[in-house]
């Protein structure tokens, strides 16, 4: 059988379509949903804490000020804390904290007072992280060289450097220049990849390193797609059991169990005698993803429940996959991120109209 000019690009689609940027955007879109009001209330709290370890130190300055005859003990902060007066001055303006008055206490007499850099770097990673999930383009940009910044502070450390990981993807997400693709998501798959060496039991990193990989899709070969293919599972496959609770991560194996469920013996052979055997899956594989992602999830997942009506349609069970469109068609709209979502719920309402 002849193999097509576009046969390339449609196995290449197939194995990994689900892997494109956009697609990955529209994964990780619900936890804007779920997470927008958790965020604030964590900030807020965080804010809290802030406060009262400031208002500590204050009372100890001010102990230390009325008993003039014992000697003071003064000590500069390490390298590591100098991140309070630089690196981080834009985030702890948003607390209303002046990072002077944090550069110069004695604490060695005070045990109960809490370690001031681990927590001041506890709230810049949660304000990181709320640029990180729906920042512009140029905000992203300045997060990045916030973490790069702390990188210097705090170097080998998996939590800044799967972040940047992060940040490098949903940069590149933003452009559709293959270069600037490309540069961004090398450049994420090597902090990532730095990451896993220093900490191989953290679900975030394996999966931010799988996001990567199935980004850069758009610029390597067939065979490099397959072999990342193997390599995304695998990594999506250690993140689920290190957080099972993740419903992204069951999206995210489902959408791939439904792409390479979908391939044709024919097309399989010719992969695996040209290039490397697919990875191997099944529609009930994926069906079973997809149902657990949406007893996770708990809130309104349009997209998932787009799924399962997919992956009932490949087994006849057409009643059951018209209930979950119409399940899909009562989510509320989003940001437009929903209207290919949208688009095709109404065709296949329309389609398999006759089993409502």
């Amino acid at each position: 059988m002849p193999i097509s000019s576009s046969f390339h690009a449609f196995l290449g689609a197939a194995v990994l379509g689900v892997l494109s940027a956009a697609g990955l955007y529209l994964v990780e879109h619900y936890r804007h949903e779920k997470c927008r009001h958790a965020m604030a209330r964590d900030l807020a709290r965080l804010d809290h804490e802030l406060s009262q370890v400031k208002k500590e130190l204050d009372q100890l300055l001010t102990k230390k000020k009325e008993k003039p005859h014992k000697p003071r003990k003064t000590r500069q902060v390490s390298k590591a804390n100098s991140i309070l007066s630089t690196t981080t001055d834009d985030y702890l303006s948003g607390s209303n904290v002046d990072s002077s008055d944090l550069e110069f206490y004695d604490l060695s007499d005070n045990e109960d007072v809490p370690n001031t850099s681990s927590t001041i770097l506890e709230i810049v990673i949660s304000e990181i992280d709320r640029k990180l999930d729906g920042g512009t383009l140029s905000e992203l940009e300045k997060t990045l060289e916030k973490l790069e910044d702390l990188c210097v502070e705090y170097p080998e450390n998996p939590e800044l450097l799967w972040r940047i990981g992060k940040a490098h993807q949903k940069i590149s997400d933003k452009s559709d220049d293959t270069d600037f693709i490309r540069e961004h998501v090398t450049k994420g798959i090597q902090a990532c990849a730095t990451a896993l060496d220093l900490k191989s039991d953290d679900a975030e990193i394996h999966k931010w390193y799988a996001i990567l990989i199935g980004s850069r899709s758009d610029f390597v070969s067939l065979q490099e797609k397959i072999s990342d293919g193997h390599l995304f599972k695998k990594h999506v496959d250690e993140a689920i059991a290190l957080n099972p609770q993740d419903p992204a991560l069951h999206h995210m194996l489902g959408r791939f169990d439904y792409e390479v469920a979908g391939l044709k013996w024919y097309e399989r052979k010719v992969a695996a005698a040209l290039f490397a055997e697919p990875p191997n899956a099944t529609y009930a594989e994926a069906l079973s993803h997809f149902m657990k992602a949406e007893k996770l999830a708990h809130f309104e997942w349009k997209e998932n429940k787009l799924m399962i009506a997919k992956c009932k349609i490949t087994s006849g069970d057409y009643q059951e996959a018209v209930e979950w469109l119409e399940r899909a068609n009562g989510c509320k709209q989003g940001d437009g991120l929903d209207d290919k979502v949208d688009s095709e719920v109404k065709v296949l309402l329309e389609k398999y109209n006759s089993y409502r």
